[in-house]
């Protein structure tokens, strides 16, 4: 379950706001992004709100709701425009290293092919660590609303997935704060 981290924990603890890096398909287009950042909490309390996947929810926009069965969740998201609002939903498969990483891998739903995985590592400073995020997924799963604005403005693909990133490590900073 290990993943390959675009960067060194010294480079996150440096960096005054979170590193993003953007993950590229075969055809040279983004397919996910891994967001870092230092957060002023210890690992073992990062681990504590990352593996509470229902108290989670409640803080990231976009999720409504997150129900765990054993090792499986199911997430259900809405997606608000205007005044109407889109609702769909996913299962993963939770994979819990245990003190350090949660990753969620795809079994069913939208948005199809999704990976989330939260690894968290102790920084240099006391009381303090090191959080990196990754989202991949298929955003062209996400129905006929989003594969019109994907297709007629493709320039957006490039910000799904550094946003997702961005929004799920942010909401572990507010947790912790």
């Amino acid at each position: 379950m290990t993943a390959t981290l675009p960067f060194a924990l010294d480079q996150v603890e440096r960096s005054d706001g979170p590193l993003l890096h953007v993950l590229l398909g075969a055809d040279g287009g983004p397919v996910g992004a891994v967001a870092a950042r230092i957060l002023p909490a210890p690992r073992e309390r990062v681990f504590r709100v990352i593996t509470d996947l229902e108290r989670l929810a409640e803080r990231v926009p976009m999720m409504d709701r997150a129900q765990l069965d054993g090792n499986r969740v199911t997430v259900h998201l809405r997606f608000g425009i205007g005044l109407f609002s889109a609702k769909f939903s996913f299962k993963a498969e939770r994979r819990v290293e245990e003190g350090r990483a949660l990753e969620l891998r795809y079994l069913e739903g939208e948005p199809r092919d999704l990976r989330i995985r939260h690894e968290v590592h102790d920084a240099s400073a006391p009381g303090a660590s090191v959080l990196f995020t990754t989202v991949t997924f298929d955003a062209f799963s996400l129905g006929f609303l989003a594969k019109y604005f994907l297709k007629h403005h493709p320039e957006i693909r490039f910000g799904v997935f550094p946003g997702s990133a961005l929004t799920l490590s942010d909401a572990v900073l507010r947790a912790v704060r």
